[in-house]
């Protein structure tokens, strides 16, 4: 055979092939209302399809909604954590040290704020100014400087997302909630559609905490590691990036060219 016809069968044979499959990975979501999940979008859904662009088929995240009770459990199993957690801090699952977890540069800037009604508004000096008053706050979700309190003159009762406890606040049953500001310009949308008082909501002068949200991964797994924890670093100066986080009112770091 001549061998230009064979380098051509070869070529040929080479671009019919299949290209190598991608390593499934499966991502944990945790937030179960907006801006994270609406529908079938949000947050969670839009940062799984940038990721997947910037992994070009190395690896595909899949999305997995669940309940952040079960994301604690899973991470926590004696079997050791599979997979990637997104969106957590370090201080949500007591990993401050960063010791437990692998964790990546943080991909957004986030903080917590006190929500309470403006007819009683909270003006959090410490803990103890909170001590007396009815809390809203989610299930699985730990609160450092508040759950020390819970039991001992802080009532705690839970809902399942940031928008129900906005309800029980405009309806009385509670006397403040903790929630990112970052949610809260964003549900204000939804409070308005549902003509909530929104009005009647007080934001607190100061942050309850600032943080920075991150991909979590187990030790060990320190290729996927290495590629989300590139796509993390870069992401704060990313323009599609940050047209994602400006869209869900995440502020923008500064100093990007």
């Amino acid at each position: 055979m001549p061998r230009r016809a064979l380098l051509l069968m070869l070529c040929g044979a080479l671009a019919g092939a299949p290209a190598a499959a991608s390593t499934v990975v499966k991502a944990y979501n945790s937030y179960g209302g907006a801006p994270y999940v609406e529908g079938k979008r949000g947050l969670a859904p839009d940062l799984i399809a940038y990721v997947n662009r910037k992994l070009e088929g190395r690896y595909r995240l899949q999305l997995v909604n669940l309940t952040r009770r079960d994301l604690n459990q899973l991470m926590e199993a004696p079997s050791g954590f599979v997979g990637v957690a997104l969106f957590l801090a370090p201080i949500f699952i007591g990993d401050v040290p960063q010791k437990r977890f692998h964790w990546s540069p943080p991909f957004l800037d986030d903080s917590n704020a006190i929500i309470s009604r403006l007819e009683n508004p909270v003006r959090y000096d410490g803990p103890a100014s909170l001590v007396g008053l009815r809390f809203a706050g989610i299930y699985g979700n730990r609160y450092t400087g508040i759950d020390e309190y819970v039991g001992k003159g802080i009532p705690r009762s839970n809902a399942y997302d940031a928008m129900s406890n906005l309800r029980r606040l405009a309806r009385g049953e509670a006397d403040f909630t903790v929630m990112p500001l970052s949610s809260f310009r964003y549900l204000r949308r939804q409070m308005d559609r549902e003509k909530l008082p929104v009005g009647q909501l007080h934001v607190g002068d100061k942050p309850f905490n600032q943080f920075g949200r991150h991909f979590v991964l187990a030790p060990g797994n320190s290729e996927l590691a290495q590629e989300l924890d590139r796509i993390a670093a870069a992401m704060p100066c990313d323009r599609e990036w940050r047209r994602i986080a400006q869209h869900y009112h995440f502020p923008l770091a500064n100093g990007c060219r």
